[in-house]
Formats: C-alpha cells, structure tokens, sequence
C-alpha cells in the first residue's frame, strides 16, 4: 500500500512512518500541501494521510484539491480535537475517516486494515457484477435464455440494487426482451414446454394431487422475482426449495394474468369460455372449479381464500386440513395501488426500492411460513410491476382501461412514444375487449394528451404493471418440499 502522509510537522511523526514500513507500506510524509499537490499530480497513491490544522492552508481545502485530481483515493482527516462541525464538513467531501490526535502507529494502521477490507469487498463485488454480466450476454436468444437473463438479472437486483451497471443492462435487455415477445409470442403461447403462468396448476399442482399429496398454493398479487428471492431467505430449514422462473401473460394485469393462473387458458379462452369474466378478478374461486373437473378433480376438497388486509393475513393459519389449499394473498397490490393515491403511504413508499423493503417487512413480521405445514407449498404471483420513467403521451382508450401500462381502444393514438400497438389481440391470447391495445414497454407509462403536464407530474416514478417488461413478465415460482424427518 503506497501512503502520502501531509502534516506540517512530519519529523515528529517519523517513528509511525517508520513502524508503517516495517508493516510493509510505502509511506511519502510531506510538511507542505503545495509539494503534496505536486507529487500527487505525477503520482498514484493508494490513501491520503493530512492534518487538518496547517499553516498554509486547511486539511478540507487540501482535501478538495486533491479530489479534484483523484475523485476516488481515500482520504483520513487527522485533528486535534472531534469537533462536530469538522466531522461534518469532512464527510461532506467524502472522507474516508477521522483520526484525532495524538495518533498511535496502531490506530493508523486500523484504519488501513479497514481500508483494505473494503478494497478487497469493493474488487469481489466488481467480479460479482462482471460474472452477471458476462453470464447474461453469452446466452442466446430462445424462450430458456429469456428466462435464465431474467433470473439473473433478479439475482444480480437483489445482491446490488443500486448498481448502474445494471440499471443500465436492464434498459438494454427489456428492449431486446419487448422486440423478441412481440415476434415470438403467439408461437410460445403453443408450444407445451414453455412455462406460461397458465400451465402452473397442470405442471405443479395436478401431478402431486395425483399422487395423493396434499397442496398449499400462496399466490402474491404483484410479486416480483426479486421479492420471492429475498421471501426464500426466510424459508424454514424443513423445506428443499426450487425457484423457477416462468412467464406471465400480456397484458401483465390482474384480471388477465391471474384469471388465466386459476383457468389453466389464455386470456382469450378464459373470455371465450366465461364472456365478461376478464373485466375484473371476481371470479377465481368459479374459475378454478372449472379447471379441476376438466383435469378429473370434479369432487377434491378444496378451499380457495383471498386475504384482503394485513390483520387477515396475520391472523390466517394456512391450515384447513384439505388435499389442496388456496391463499390469494391482495393486500400487497392494494398497498401497492395506495402509493399512487394521496395517502400517507405516499411518503412511506418513495421508490421501488422502499415497496420491495415494506413487502418483505411485513411478510417477516408476520410469520406466516412457519404457518405452513403442508407437504408441498407451490408460491407465485400473477404478475410483476416496474417504475414508471418515461411518460407516453396517447390519445383515446379512457372508454376501456384505467391501466398506465396498458390500453384498450377503438381509436388509441401516440402523440408522443413509441408503444407497442396491437391489432390481432386473438393471435397474442388476449380477448378482442375492443379493436386494438397498447402495451407500454420498458419503463414507459400512459398519460393522456388532455392535460400530459398533470399526469406526468403524478406518475412519473410510480409502480405500476400491465405492460411488456422482464420485471413484469418474468415471475417466480417456489416450490416447497417437506424433508422426511
């Protein structure tokens, strides 16, 4: 480690120096800050000692020319005395630390240590980001790399979420991802092997019934992959765990994606079979008896909850003793829906970041998987969200659809953006509810073009869902295995 020490009286210091370099360090103790600028111009130090009170100038000021040449080199401000104010100003520069004097070697070389672990942290975590990104890029392009880029992508979102590197690679990828849907899609919705959210009662739930085997099914309203991974830390240790990630359906909205989940069918033959009944999520519970005697299951026990609060859901004991068990778990979308209205959640949830942290709050707090007791527990949602970051403004559609991700009309029209336009609704599984639909992509949202200013002003930054994204599309399902004991 290569040191610059400034201190107006460096021969007092001359034994630290000393015990320093027995430690293996280089040290250049300097007594004025004009040479350390200069040797700090033609070269490279890993740390910056300097006393804060000398004659010529400050150690702050000193400190701010020299994060003027090296924005990124670590700084420790020494001082006579913990003055708060001092402290203050120091941080305010991004100083690395604070020693007050009379300093011993021991003390220094602490803060060195220090510095040093989070170097070597720093270096893992740029491995870390590299091997995501790398891991990312080098798959292809067919429906198991979508979904393997996106777990990834939420894996990469859960260890650094403030990452650039991959806000950025996100941007790039739900492009890529909007582009390939819209080309593959229909094609997907017929190929048996794709995991559609439609396929989850047949491809988890059907065979363990078979079997004999006793369900619980948790569905998340408004869930996204991030989430579940950060639910399955909390996981009991009596329980092998699967996460896989599988697909949603377009429009990523509730009363399209989660009437598919309990009709086993797209959204268009889930219309086609009950007109009307994907306007809204009332009808699950008729949905799901459908589904199970159309897969033999005419007379199986079974009970189907929607928990609406957060009382209900910590007062709930997922235990009603049946072969299947059905929790629909709403509140988290209706704090969800909150956000965007004036409530005081408006000041509790100031970004995404803060949902995701309340979410997993309240699932903590509540307990709830040490409720669970059944052999098999399947977890999933209907669908995820995004924030909004970049407004569309459209004409037509507030006759069909409230949704800022999604929009139905006779006559929609993009003044400003480039939506996703749909014409076919049947050849993408989505009912004809009228001639065309937009889907917003990326991180893009509706405002309309009677007043834009007042609707961006209230949306931008806002969660919402229904549209074309890999954090909307892209969801978890957890699968929950019983140890034998």
């Amino acid at each position: 480690m290569k040191i610059l020490w400034l201190d107006d009286e460096i021969d007092l210091l001359k034994p630290h120096i000393m015990f320093l370099e027995d430690q293996g360090m280089k040290v250049i103790g300097i007594d004025h800050p004009l040479k350390a600028l200069e040797i700090a111009k033609s070269e490279d130090f890993d740390v910056i000692l300097i006393d804060y009170k000398m004659p010529q100038i400050s150690g702050i000021e000193f400190a701010r020319e020299i994060k003027k040449l090296h924005p990124n080199v670590p700084l420790v401000l020494i001082t006579m005395v913990q003055d708060k104010e001092v402290m203050d100003e120091a941080y305010s520069i991004d100083v690395f630390d604070y020693l007050v004097k009379p300093v011993q070697p021991s003390q220094i070389l602490a803060v060195l240590r220090k510095l040093e672990k989070d170097k070597i942290k720093n270096r893992a975590e740029t491995r870390r980001i590299l091997n995501y990104y790398n891991a990312i890029n080098s798959l292809g392009n067919d429906w198991k790399d979508w979904l393997e880029k996106g777990r990834l992508l939420f894996y990469w979102m859960v260890e650094s979420p403030e990452d650039e590197l991959l806000k950025e690679e996100l941007k790039t990828k739900n492009q890529d991802f909007a582009t390939w849907v819209m080309r593959k899609y229909p094609e997907l919705l017929n190929t048996p092997e794709v995991p559609f959210i439609f396929k989850v009662f047949k491809n988890h739930v059907f065979p363990l019934l078979k079997n004999g085997e006793r369900v619980t099914l948790i569905v998340f309203d408004n869930f996204r992959f991030d989430q579940a991974l950060e639910l399955s830390k909390a996981i009991p240790s009596g329980y092998n765990v699967e996460i896989h990630p599988i697909f949603s359906v377009l429009p990523t909205a509730t009363q399209f994606a989660r009437n598919s989940l309990f009709s086993g069918h797209t959204p268009y033959d889930t219309e086609r079979r009950n007109p009307g009944w994907t306007r809204d999520n009332l009808h699950e519970k008729e949905l799901l008896e459908q589904n199970l005697i159309e897969n033999g299951f005419k007379n199986l026990p079974h009970v189907i909850k929607k928990i609406n609060s957060l009382d209900a859901f910590k007062q709930e004991i997922f235990d009603a003793g049946l072969p299947l068990e059905i929790y629909v778990i709403n509140f988290f979308d209706m704090i969800f829906h909150l956000r965007e209205a004036e409530s005081p959640l408006r000041g509790l949830i100031e970004n995404a970041e803060d949902y995701v942290k309340l979410c997993k709050f309240l699932l903590e707090s509540s307990n709830f998987l040490e409720k669970l007791h059944t052999p098999n527990i399947i977890i999933t949602t209907d669908h995820g969200w995004v924030k909004g970051e970049k407004p569309v403004v459209i004409q037509g559609g507030m006759e069909a659809t409230e949704g800022l991700r999604f929009k139905f009309g006779d006559s929609l029209k993009a003044l400003e953006g480039k939506p996703i336009e749909l014409m076919d609704l049947k050849k993408f599984g989505i009912p004809q509810i009228a001639r065309m639909l937009f889907l917003a992509k990326g991180y893009d949202f509706f405002v309309y073009k009677s007043d834009p200013g007042k609707y961006k002003k209230r949306y931008m930054g806002g969660l919402f869902h229904g549209g074309l994204s890999i954090e909307e599309m892209i969801i978890p399902l957890i699968r929950l295995k019983r140890r034998l004991s």
